[in-house]
């Protein structure tokens, strides 16, 4: 109704009013599945957009639609030319070499850091780093399934960035991600679970811990804990992280640690047939109302 009301000619006469608009209209039909409203109003603010800045907010919605229609390459190759402009440039081929120094890089920088030495550091204030920590984000999310080699570089820019900008909760993200790297491409186990220890503990001290629990449900329930962990006691944290997903609206993370806590289920032995079957039938039945298929 509010993009209606506008004025003919709203682009030129009411820009800043246009572009709250038509970005809370894409937000809205996001959240709603309206895939042809929200490329509508995305199209409209990329094409209208006086500053690279404008675009910022239309084009983290657009790697989310790209995402969520499993586009995950053009998701990754958008959020790498949006970092290019804001200075964060990452080589559009990653080789193993380069990984392996990058993770002889990091596993140096990660033995050093301690939970209080991060919750000493000042906030992140500058307003393009904020940008590119919140795109590498995403990036990170996104690389895991499309391109996991290109974690270690993207989970160590993070945590440069964080030790020379200041802290954000996107940095608990970075450190996390950098945890996870490490597991997954040394045999360092140790400092592995050591950074996904202090990255939790972030975690649960963040005003936004319910969002970050889901956003990191994979690589700190999922994997760092399960590797120092009794299984039993993992599959038991899974409800409560399904449940800090869903307060926190991330209805794919929330399916996730609904899937991830059956499927543990079944392997440790923790519920009997008949109740575990319960439960995946649960799981597909509300999969399929809010239109997840896990």
């Amino acid at each position: 109704i509010g993009i209606r009301l506008l004025e003919t000619r709203h682009w030129e006469t009411q820009y800043s009013l246009s572009l709250n608009m038509f970005e809370m209209s894409a937000s809205v039909s996001c959240v709603h599945g309206d895939i042809s409203k929200m490329t509508s109003c995305l199209d409209a603010i990329i094409s209208h957009a006086k500053t690279f800045d404008d675009t910022l907010k239309a084009s983290s919605l657009l790697v989310k639609l790209l995402a969520s229609s499993s586009k995950f390459d053009e998701a990754r190759d958008q959020c790498l030319m949006i970092l290019s402009h804001l200075g964060e440039v990452f080589p559009s081929e990653v080789s193993l070499p380069h990984v392996q120094n990058e993770m002889s890089t990091i596993q140096v920088l990660l033995r050093s850091i301690t939970h209080d030495q991060i919750k000493l550091l000042p906030r992140m204030t500058d307003r393009s780093k904020l940008n590119a920590m919140k795109f590498l984000n995403m990036l990170c999310m996104y690389s895991v399934i499309s391109k996991p080699m290109l974690l270690p570089l993207l989970s160590c820019r993070m945590v440069r960035l964080t030790l020379q900008y200041g802290f954000c909760d996107d940095s608990i993200v970075g450190l996390a991600t950098a945890g996870y790297s490490v597991f997954l491409f040394t045999e360092d186990i140790q400092l592995a679970s050591y950074i996904g220890k202090v990255s939790e503990s972030l975690v649960e001290e963040s005003p936004n811990k319910h969002a970050l629990r889901a956003r990191l449900c994979n690589e700190l329930v999922g994997t760092l804990n399960m590797i120092t962990e009794p299984l039993q006691s993992v599959v038991a944290s899974f409800p409560e992280v399904y449940n800090s997903a869903m307060m926190a609206g991330d209805v794919e993370n929330a399916m996730i640690c609904r899937w991830s806590f059956c499927c543990s289920s079944f392997w440790c032995g923790t519920l009997g047939l008949v109740s575990l079957s319960k439960h995946h039938i649960q799981c597909i039945q509300e999969a399929v109302r809010l239109k997840n298929p896990v």
